[in-house]
């Protein structure tokens, strides 16, 4: 029995704390020293000891959220699709010294509310902002990865003032076509799909590790422990976002966001590289840094690079 079905059970008999996998899981055969350092990584306790839990109500629904605590610049973290706050664990153990860290579930992921199909398409957006706005937080760090990078980007260019800086950790850069246009999924559809995120609920802890590990063993066990019981709360109504569509391009955003930013982009070369760079330009005070060997994941597939990028843009705020 892996240590976080363990630890799992007694925490959902008290607070039942859980966690997207933002996007799909990739293997990356290129990554073998992050390999070393992942599988030999202690996951210690689960959730770190003095990190505590809480709700707000905002934006019409309640939302969960984790923080470390103490009077240190905050920095909140938004997750990816099917992720939830505590995936952020790893990356969140090595700045809690310098920063008060606040990892929210997003609508239809963790212990927050599920979606509905009335949500705007500008949802979580708007749920960031309230969350914001409910704990009182002055020029907040603003992080988010893949879903949770198009939430801040969105979040910071409708409010430039508030965030004290931006960071997006792949955030999708080059628009995609839409599919099929002006077509919507059938009920049925949306009923299968509904279907198959229940059958990924009932999966066992073990199950949802192994299945980690196989396809991204570069992450590491301790990884994927934090990884897996963010499926088994992964709301079925989340499909429901497919129906109302996209937020702004990047395009259209990044030359309204004012603040210092920092898009810590999978490896790309030559033409898709080149593209995200110009996308990136638009930003009035950033700029991007390529992580070599990473891929959507890319503070799982490389974290030391990540951490090495993120620090020294941190270092010069």
């Amino acid at each position: 029995m892996s240590k976080m079905k363990k630890l799992t059970f007694p925490i959902l008999g008290g607070i039942l704390s859980v966690l997207i996998f933002s996007g799909a899981a990739f293997a990356n055969s290129n990554t073998e020293d992050n390999f070393s350092e992942n599988i030999e990584e202690d996951c210690l306790s689960y959730p770190p000891e003095g990190w505590t839990d809480s709700y707000v109500l905002a934006n019409g629904i309640r939302i969960h959220y984790w923080r470390t605590g103490g009077d240190k610049p905050v920095m909140i973290m938004a997750h990816g699709s099917s992720d939830n706050g505590l995936c952020w664990t790893n990356l969140a153990r090595e700045l809690e010294a310098d920063y008060d860290i606040i990892m929210f579930d997003a609508r239809g992921h963790g212990l927050s509310d599920p979606p509905s199909r009335s949500d705007g398409v500008d949802a979580q957006c708007e749920d960031l902002a309230g969350l914001i706005r409910e704990l009182g937080l002055e020029k907040p760090i603003l992080m988010g990865h893949s879903m949770g990078s198009s939430s801040v980007a969105w979040f910071a260019a409708r409010y430039p003032d508030i965030p004290g800086a931006v960071i997006l950790e792949d955030p999708g850069l080059i628009p995609r076509p839409n599919r099929n246009p002006g077509t919507t999924p059938s009920e049925a559809d949306i009923e299968e799909q509904r279907a198959q995120m229940v059958e990924r609920n009932n999966r066992t802890i073990d199950e949802l590790v192994a299945l980690c590990m196989k396809n991204t063993p570069q992450w590491g066990q301790c990884e994927c422990e934090f990884w897996a019981p963010s499926k088994k709360l992964h709301h079925p109504n989340n499909v429901y976002r497919r129906l109302i569509g996209r937020g702004p391009d990047k395009s259209e955003l990044f030359p309204m966001i004012t603040a210092p930013t920092l898009i810590l982009k999978a490896d790309a070369q030559g033409e898709v590289r080149k593209q995200n760079e110009e996308i990136a330009a638009l930003l009035p005070n950033g700029r991007i840094v390529h992580i070599e060997g990473a891929r959507h994941n890319v503070r799982r597939d490389q974290k030391e690079a990540l951490i090495k990028a993120l620090k020294a843009f941190l270092e010069e705020l």
